[in-house]
């Protein structure tokens, strides 16, 4: 077990429902830059207070994220195709990692704190957030593992829980997804975590197989059946956010927890003039005619004609393409080639 570290603040939770990713990510960015803050006004005549260490608990509105490395990527194209038919979202972010799945079902918990002050590498943190995990998934009966690739296993090609973390000045965000009774079908719209032959896993598809190796063992499966038929309630996925974060706070050496509300998170960012931005960009596409943009904060960059969703028009790519070679992005391999660029302000994200 770990050992708590003497004078650690009480983790503060903030424990959100089922939300859009927008609203959890300005969220975290408060906290995020509260903390870059207090380290940045520590060479100033007002240094403000140490912020404690915050963690955020949430599940998510259907969303494709992807991490830092993919920056320029173009989402597959079944991914597009559930982006235009406002299916699903798709978002680009600071965190490490390559392209995941977020949704209902999953148990999602940031941590935003300073790693120096808990004594933690970046690589014993990955390894804090794996076994939280892992121990989270022994209460309920079900043997994981960790591998060399970040992330919590229960096969060698089954993973059931992805990590993936940004990192600035020490300080954390982003941080681990657990799948309890997630729809695996939209993971199979995508590579992944960019491992290729991995099968994303999930509680309840474990004891699924779990029941089937029993029956065919003519072992007793009552047990099993009873969690399969609870997976999928809110008390349920409360349970199990309750033991995340507290294998997470003993994980980081912390002795208590402490609820916060998001109106105490917003007033810390009136407060110190902190912005919800943190890097996340948003992707939106409409359809093959042309309408195809990023978005981050209130600056939007579209690419291609200006029209609403609803409209369309005919285009000849091939036209398009020679007429202007240097107005497409260098993305490889984008399905799209556009005649224009234009900027905008105040677009309502998702």
């Amino acid at each position: 077990m770990p050992t708590p570290i003497p004078n650690l603040p009480a983790l503060r939770v903030l424990r959100l429902p089922l939300s859009d990713y927008s609203q959890v990510s300005k969220l975290q960015s408060i906290l995020f830059n509260l903390h870059l803050l207090y380290k940045s006004s520590q060479s100033t005549p007002n240094p403000i207070p140490q912020p404690p260490p915050y963690l955020i608990t949430s599940s998510f509105h259907p969303i494709y994220t992807f991490g830092r490395r993919e920056a320029t990527r173009t989402p597959p194209e079944p991914v597009l195709n559930l982006l235009s038919e406002n299916k699903a979202a798709i978002a680009y972010t600071p965190r490490g990692g390559q392209v995941t799945f977020h949704g209902p079902g999953q148990v999602v918990a940031y941590p935003i704190l300073d790693l120096k002050r808990h004594g933690l590498s970046p690589r014993c943190y990955v390894r804090v957030l794996e076994k939280a995990v892992i121990r989270v998934l022994r209460k309920w009966g079900i043997k994981a593992f960790t591998t060399n690739e970040a992330g919590v296993w229960v096969r060698n090609d089954r993973k059931v829980a992805s990590i993936g973390v940004n990192l600035r000045r020490w300080v954390s965000s982003h941080g681990v997804a657990l799948n309890v009774d997630t729809d695996l079908e939209w993971f199979k719209k995508i590579v992944a975590c960019g491992l290729d032959g991995v099968e994303m896993w999930s509680m309840k598809r474990e004891w699924e197989a779990q029941v089937e190796i029993r029956k065919n063992e003519g072992r007793w499966v009552g047990g099993l059946r009873e969690l399969i038929s609870q997976v999928d309630g809110r008390v349920f996925k409360r349970k199990v956010t309750d033991e995340v974060v507290s294998e997470i706070a003993s994980g980081i050496g912390c002795m208590s927890t402490q609820s916060i509300t998001v109106e105490e998170v917003e007033e810390l960012g009136e407060k110190y003039g902190l912005s919800g931005e943190d890097g996340v960009e948003w992707l939106k596409y409409w359809d093959s005619s042309g309408l195809y943009y990023r978005a981050k904060g209130d600056t939007i960059e579209m690419e291609g004609e200006e029209r609403g969703p609803d409209e369309t028009k005919e285009v000849d790519l091939k036209e398009v393409k020679d007429k202007d070679k240097d107005d497409t992005d260098s993305d490889e391999g984008a399905p799209l080639f556009f005649a224009s660029k234009r900027t905008y302000r105040g677009w309502r994200l998702p």
